[in-house]
């Protein structure tokens, strides 16, 4: 008979502020039925996948006075070089640096407290890795190339939009939600942009219609960046439904009418159907490069 690995446990000064930097490390969290509090003698993380054993903070009145025998390696989804620096913003040391410019080679780190962990290259950067799924651009259907205007400018639009939902197919959450940029850009975060775009330019400046529910109260003097930075904590499988319902409400908005109808909203300038297709096809054309660049950054996946 064996044992397993219940829990790995750190002695720290500071169970909490361990806990807190650990849980956005690693992306565990608190036990629903016991969550961590500040005055707790000692705290608890859990993987909510379940594929991890869970980690506990246990009160120690000594400081850490030399380096620990066990340390954690970590393998990121995200590549490794965009993994520390993101580890490093929230709170840790770098103690040793061995990446090789080959690319191999691991950094070696040190938590709030001194206890040393390891990140290593993530799977996409192995040369034995799994090939990568392929999120690249259908080809456009027989026909469009020659089609007459109102069908080349649908197609067009659709083609790319089809792009937008195939390349972040299958990309975990955190990979959907990291911002390797100095802006909050972020896969998740383009695609809540894009439903946005969608649904301001079909229903409220073209149809004259209401704003979505979903963003209708937003303080835009406040936040101009709302959609970037509120997708932490949304799935993106829920920025992928508002996307594609979106782009389902602009079709069924311009079906039947003509390419040179004038939009509701001319409270800046006059603007026709045909300027909305466009615009539309240039500004979904122009984010899914930045999807292209930012799914390969992250985890290595490719496509044209």
């Amino acid at each position: 008979m064996t044992s397993t690995i219940g829990a790995i446990s750190f002695d720290c000064r500071d169970p909490y502020a361990q806990a807190r930097f650990w849980a956005e490390v690693l992306g565990f969290t608190d036990d629903p039925d016991n969550p961590n509090a500040p005055d707790d003698p000692e705290a608890l993380l859990i993987d909510p996948r379940g594929l991890h054993p869970a980690i506990a903070f246990l009160p120690v009145p000594e400081p850490k006075d030399r380096k620990n025998r066990v340390h954690l390696d970590l393998v990121p989804e995200v590549r490794r070089d965009v993994e520390v620096e993101r580890v490093l913003a929230l709170g840790a040391t770098l103690v040793g640096d061995f990446r090789k410019p080959d690319g191999t080679g691991w950094a070696t780190l040190a938590d709030p407290e001194g206890n040393e962990f390891c990140i290593e290259r993530s799977t996409a950067e192995r040369p034995d890795r799994p090939q990568p799924v392929d999120t690249g651009l259908r080809p456009m259907p027989d026909g469009y190339h020659t089609s007459g205007e109102r069908e080349m400018l649908e197609g067009m639009l659709d083609w790319y939009r089809a792009g937008v939902v195939a390349k972040v197919a299958d990309a975990s959450h955190r990979v959907a939600t990291a911002t390797p940029l100095r802006s909050p850009t972020s896969l998740a975060g383009l695609v809540k942009h894009l439903a946005l775009v969608e649904d301001s330019w079909w229903a409220e400046d073209f149809a004259g219609l209401p704003e979505a529910d979903w963003y209708a109260a937003v303080d835009w003097g406040a936040d101009r960046d709302w959609e970037f930075h509120t997708v932490d904590d949304e799935p993106l499988s829920l920025q992928l439904e508002r996307y594609q319902a979106a782009c389902e409400r602009g079709r069924q908005i311009a079906a039947g009418r003509d390419l040179d109808e004038i939009g509701a909203d001319t409270s800046r300038r006059e603007f026709s159907l045909r300027f909305v297709y466009l615009h539309l096809i240039e500004e979904t054309a122009r984010h899914l490069g930045h999807l292209d660049v930012l799914r390969e950054l992250l985890d290595g996946t490719t496509g044209e």
